[in-house]
This record gives C-alpha cells, structure tokens and sequence, in this order.
C-alpha cells in the first residue's frame, strides 16, 4: 500500500487517492458498496493529465480495463452508475452507451439493471447541422446523457446498515427513469467536464444506505465526494493529476462542513525537493490550468487579475502575486502564447 499517493483523509469519511486507477492499490476488494463516475468520453476535451483523443478501439480496451477494477472492488451486492453518452459524433459516429453496456456485461461480467437518461437541461446549443433542411446527409443528436446501472452478482442488497434516507417523494420522482436537470457549468467549477452534485446524490439514494462506500474513479472536481459527505456516505475519490485532487479538496471544504486540518500526514521517503515538485501546485501551475480549461478564449493581464481575485474570494487559492510575470515566463516556455494584440491563448 503507497501512503504516499493519499491525497487526503478525513477518517473514513473521505479518501482522495491521487494515483492511477490502474496502479492503486489503497482501494480494497471487495470493499466497496457503489461506485458513481463519468469516464472520459474520449471527445477531446483537454483534460491536464489525460489524452481525451484517442481511437475508438484505444477507448473500447482502455474503458474495459477501468471496468474490470471495478469489478474487483465491489461488493458481491455492490451497485455500479456508469454516466455516459448516448452516442458521440465526434471523430466519427459511435454508439458509446451500447458499446460500453456490452462490454460491462459480456466482457467485465456485471449484470445489467436499467438505464437512466438524463436530460441535460442547459445542455449547450448545437453548431452542426449536416444537410440543412435535405434528407442527403441530416446530424440527428440527442442531447441527453445515460446514467446505466449495472450490478455485481445479487441484486438485493444485504449488506450495510440498511438504514436508508430516500423520502417517499424523491422515491416516486426518481424511479421515474427520466431525469431532467441542469448540468454543471465548467467555469463555475474549474474543471472541464463536471456534472452536477444532483446526479451522484440521486444514484447514493437510490442504490446505497447511510454508511456505504462510494468510489468514484474519476473524480475531477469532486463532485461526488461532496455528495457522499453531505449525505452522510463513506467516499473515496482516484484522480491521476494533482491540481484536479487540489479543486476536489477546495469543493469539499466550501460546500461541506468537513474540517480541512484534518489530514493524515505519512512520513514520505523523498528528499524535500522530489516532495515539493510532487506534491505541490504552484501559483504557475494555477494559471496555466486556467488557459488549458479554456483553449480558445484570449485573455489579458487585466482578466487574469479579475479571475484571481474572484477565486481568492471563494476561497480556491491564496492570492497570486506578480501574474503579469508569471505568464511572460509560461510565455517564455512556450505553455502559452502572446498575441500581437497584447492578448494571450494557450499554445
């Protein structure tokens, strides 16, 4: 077991593992009770520490692989929400939801329970049309999502405490397989592809008991563990790149009472230096990110500055000092680029 890839701890209650979800080793057999994660959908979304464009064939190997650890960690009555697209047209027409349900259930060997589809409210407008207004060659989209529900070997669920917190009105509402809410917007959260504490909340309700596990493999910006926390579940929460466990954390103490100075600490067998660069995010690492979540969008010093300001006063960072400087030197190392405008846009 290598402490050293823990993140942070809050007793049993929160467990963010910053690792490989297919090295880790701090997540048991056999231990957990629900897993709620949002894979990448492999649509070229510019994550920081993954390659989000890939070919299919990559994605379908890649994708059973993640779903064969699942398999092992849970529970013999453990549940598994697997939030997915419909299908996808990016780089080609696939039928991502159909692919990965068979190979959850033929490959992996989860049983199949339903499917939920999740209506997206504020899902963003469309841009491509095909044959406008001809039968040649029309783009049909569907602009929802899927939340399949898989399950180990039993369905029932024996285990746990069995005390169970769903009302009887959410209960009606929600086995109603058809979910309309608003997703998470990007900017809000500070991480490229959020979805909304709703959606994990609704599966925990339904699926687990007060007191359960809940993994999250792909954690981002938390979300789930945020869930987890304020509905009084266990949560444990894998993410590869250290600034996304860094916005996870930051989630958790504003949208939690969790207390923040309670962090296992485990002596770490580095020099100072290794540990620093490791384990550490600089205020350059902050700003480069922020170009990375938007690669499109110009910005100037002056949007810098207003950005900075308006996440010190959520409480994301400490302030930064001498931007202006920090981004001649992400300049200078070619990280980002200066316009002959003044503006700047990532490489």
């Amino acid at each position: 077991m290598n402490k050293n890839n823990i993140f942070f701890q809050h007793g049993d209650r929160v467990l963010i593992i910053n690792d490989n979800i297919f090295n880790t080793t701090l997540v048991k057999r056999k231990s957990i009770d629900l897993i709620v994660t949002s894979p990448p959908y492999n649509v070229d979304i510019n994550y920081n520490s993954h390659n989000d464009k890939i070919s299919y064939e990559q994605y379908i190997k890649f994708s059973k692989k993640w779903m064969s650890r699942c398999y092992s960690w849970l529970k013999d009555d453990g549940k598994f929400c697997l939030n997915i697209p419909l299908d996808k047209n990016k780089g080609g027409q696939q039928s991502v939801g159909a692919d990965l349900t068979k190979i959850a259930t033929e490959d992996v060997g989860f049983k199949y329970y339903t499917t939920i589809v999740w209506n997206e409210g504020n899902i963003s407008r469309r841009t491509a049309w095909g044959s406008w207004k001809s039968a040649s060659a029309p783009y049909v989209i569907s602009p929802v999502e899927l939340i399949v529900v898989f399950y180990k070997k039993n369905w029932e669920k024996t285990s746990g405490t069995q005390e169970s917190d769903i009302e009887k009105g959410e209960y009606l509402e929600w086995i109603n397989g058809f979910w309309t809410f608003n997703g998470e917007k990007k900017k809000k959260i500070g991480h490229p592809a959020p979805f909304p504490v709703m959606l994990p909340q609704r599966c925990m309700k339904l699926f687990s008991f007060k007191g359960d596990t809940v993994l999250d493999l792909f954690l981002g910006s938390g979300t789930t563990l945020v869930a987890s926390y304020q509905n009084d579940r266990n949560g444990i929460g894998i993410e590869v790149d250290p600034y996304y466990c860094q916005i996870a954390l930051n989630r958790l103490k504003k949208e939690t009472d969790i207390d923040s100075g309670i962090v296992k600490k485990f002596d770490m067998p580095l020099d100072r230096k290794t540990r620093l660069k490791k384990y550490f995010i600089t205020q350059s690492d902050l700003i480069l990110q922020h170009f990375k979540d938007y690669p499109a969008e110009l910005m100037t010093y002056n949007d810098i500055r207003e950005w900075i300001k308006d996440e010190v006063t959520k409480g994301s960072f400490e302030p930064i000092k001498a931007p202006e400087k920090i981004m001649r030197s992400l300049v200078k190392n070619k990280q980002i680029r200066r316009l002959q405008s003044g503006q700047f846009v990532y490489r």
